[in-house]
Order: structure tokens, then C-alpha cells, then sequence
């Protein structure tokens, strides 16, 4: 091709005629020009095309790593309401004698709590990435809420750690409650005698109190982090249904 260009060139310029020869030259620079923005665009199609593909495979793996933060936190609201029910229960003096009777081990989990260590390793990584999951903005923003629900999330769960660590567990040890909840840990029988003598006292009621209204903020953030997640995976099926 380039050779059949050169001999137009020469024969034009033997034959002397300047004109056609400059309309020649800068019609084969346009030709040039043109194959050039054409490759470049045919380029930028094979680059976008695989962006797409690095993106529905992203958004596959955010579906994955989302239902099962979603799954973790379904069990962890369940005990912790669990648990909120049944220190209400037992602040208003509803909770029946007959009740811890038969299950002494109740006592134990009115200062207690359940948490759990989320995955999400994906939902960061793409947030922290330049391609932030290729301009999904009300994606991105609803991951990053998300995120940050988590983190305070996780700051209440070391509030509950702490109060447990120096208030809750100083307590049984004084009391010689220790024998007992490691027994109520491990599932084991408790009989209503064992802990008789912490369940009408005011520093047990005011621990039970504190937790309580703690663990009321924590399931606060626990559903809201849950709906957040529930947002962003119709946003994610929306994304991977166009």
C-alpha cells in the first residue's frame, strides 16, 4: 500500500503538477489521520469492553460478599432482640420466677450481647479504587454508607466490650458468679439457687439497665446497616439487568 502511495507521489511530481500533488498529500494525511482515530476508537471499544466485563464480574462478587454480611447480621439481630425482650422483661418485672426456674440461665444473657466481624473486602476495595465500579454513583454512595454504618457499628461493640470487660465481669467475680457462667457458657445444667443471690440486687438490675439501653442503640445500627445493604443490592440488580 505504501508503495502504490510513493509511485502516485513520483508520477505527479515528474509530470509537474503541484497542485494535485499538495490535494494528493493532504488527502493521504487525512487517510492516515482517519486510520488512526479509527484504531484508536476501535482501542477504546476493546478497553470499555473489558472494563464491563471486570465490572459485571465486580458486581457479582459485591452481590456475594453483601448477602452474606446480610445473612451474619440476620442471626446477630435475632439474639441481640432476644436479649433486649428479655432484660425489658426483666427492668418491669415481667420476667416470671417460673421462667428462670427453668431456665436459670437466662440471668447470664441479660448482660450480654452478640456481634460478629463482617466481611467487606470487596465493598472497600472498590470504593478505594479510581474505577469506583465504573461511575456508579448511587451505588458507590450507597456502599460508602454502608461502610460507614459499620464503623459506627463498630464502636458501640467496643463500648459493650469495655462496659462488659470493667463493670460486668468485675461483678460476677465479686460475687463468685464466675464457676456458674462458665457453666452457662459452656451449656451446661444451672441450678435457680446459683444465681438467687444476684437477681433481686440493684448493682445486677443497673448492669442489666446499662446494658440494655446500649444494646438498644447497637440493634439501632444493626437494622439500619442491614437496610443500607438491602438498598444497594436492588441497586446492584438493577445495574446487572441493564
Amino acid at each position: 500500500m505504501l508503495k502504490f502511495f510513493r509511485q502516485i507521489r513520483k508520477h505527479l511530481v515528474e509530470q509537474n503538477k503541484v497542485r494535485k500533488y499538495i490535494l494528493y498529500a493532504v488527502g493521504e494525511t487525512l487517510l492516515v489521520v482517519i486510520g488512526i482515530l479509527i484504531a484508536l476508537q476501535v482501542n477504546n471499544w476493546n478497553e470499555n469492553r473489558k472494563l464491563e466485563k471486570v465490572s459485571d464480574q465486580t458486581l457479582q462478587s459485591l452481590e456475594e460478599e453483601i448477602n452474606e454480611a446480610r445473612s451474619n447480621l440476620k442471626e446477630i439481630i435475632a439474639f441481640n432482640e432476644r436479649i433486649s425482650e428479655l432484660s425489658r422483661d426483666f427492668l418491669s418485672g415481667e420476667l416470671p420466677m417460673d421462667s428462670l426456674e427453668k431456665d436459670p440461665s437466662q440471668i447470664f444473657l441479660l448482660t450480654t450481647y452478640a456481634s460478629s466481624t463482617l466481611n467487606f473486602a470487596i465493598t472497600e476495595q472498590e470504593l478505594s479504587s479510581e474505577r469506583t465500579i465504573l461511575g456508579r454513583q448511587r451505588l458507590n454512595e450507597k456502599l460508602r454508607i454502608s461502610l460507614q454504618d459499620y464503623l459506627r457499628m463498630g464502636d458501640l461493640v467496643d463500648l459493650l466490650s469495655n462496659f462488659w470487660n470493667n463493670e460486668v465481669l468485675p461483678y460476677f467475680i465479686e460475687k463468685k458468679m464466675m464457676v456458674v457462667y462458665n457453666r452457662f457458657l459452656k451449656d451446661e445444667p444451672i441450678n435457680i439457687e446459683d444465681i438467687q443471690q444476684i437477681i433481686n440486687e440493684d448493682k445486677f438490675v443497673n448492669l442489666v439497665a446499662t446494658t440494655n439501653s446500649m444494646n438498644y442503640q447497637f440493634l439501632f445500627f444493626l437494622k439500619k446497616l442491614d437496610k443500607d445493604l438491602e438498598e444497594a443490592l436492588v441497586l446492584i440488580r438493577e445495574e446487572e439487568n441493564d
